[in-house]
């Protein structure tokens, strides 16, 4: 599909998502201004809800989802895999594209925007080789130190439970400033 036909819908999704979402914004082949657009992908913060799990001596507060981004969600198209309540979901669009909805942690929102903004190549080489240039690594529970780390067949693993986090980054450009590389637009990223 054209990059407009793909950024009207695409525009729709995130006006409908939005009220239901700290931040939802469009990456991708349509963030990168590609010409021809094969899926579109929304990388979404949706709100929370504060819910307390744990037991009556050790009650634990535990956020999820709301229920009206799982509806809202529910109601862009026919699902292909993954839950609205998880990190990733894919839907089929009435209009026959997919959508790839990424739904990182919050503290993880800006390394997924860029990462899912692309292209492959560049997130590959430059994005994660500027984490791995640091000591980091992407894990199983996101961005961790390489120490904190085992390299399993599908990837790194996080063992130490006290592991040191990551920065929470503002925006995307100051994620860029951390990994020690220049931003640039997004129709630049390539290899």
């Amino acid at each position: 599909m054209n990059l407009s036909a793909a950024k009207t819908i695409a525009d729709s999704l995130v006006e409908r998502l939005t009220p239901y979402c700290d931040r939802v914004m469009i990456a991708g082949s349509i963030r990168r201004e590609k010409p021809e657009v094969k899926d579109i992908e929304i990388v979404a913060a949706p709100k929370l809800v504060t819910a307390v799990g744990g037991d009556l001596f050790n009650p634990k507060p535990q956020h999820e989802t709301s229920v009206d981004f799982i509806r809202a969600v529910k109601s862009l198209g026919v699902p292909v895999k993954g839950q609205p309540t998880g990190r990733y979901t894919q839907i089929t669009l009435p209009e026959g594209v997919a959508l790839d909805l990424f739904m990182p942690t919050p503290g993880d929102y800006w390394r997924q925007f860029a990462i899912r903004t692309g292209s492959s190549d560049y997130a590959a080489r430059k994005i994660a080789g500027g984490w791995k240039a640091r000591g980091w690594c992407g894990s199983d529970e996101g961005l961790r130190l390489i120490d904190d780390c085992v390299k399993k067949s599908a990837g790194w693993k996080c063992i130490n439970p006290n592991a040191q986090l990551p920065p929470e980054w503002e925006s995307e450009e100051a994620f860029f400033e951390w990994l020690g590389i220049p931003w640039i637009h997004p129709r630049n990223r390539l290899a």
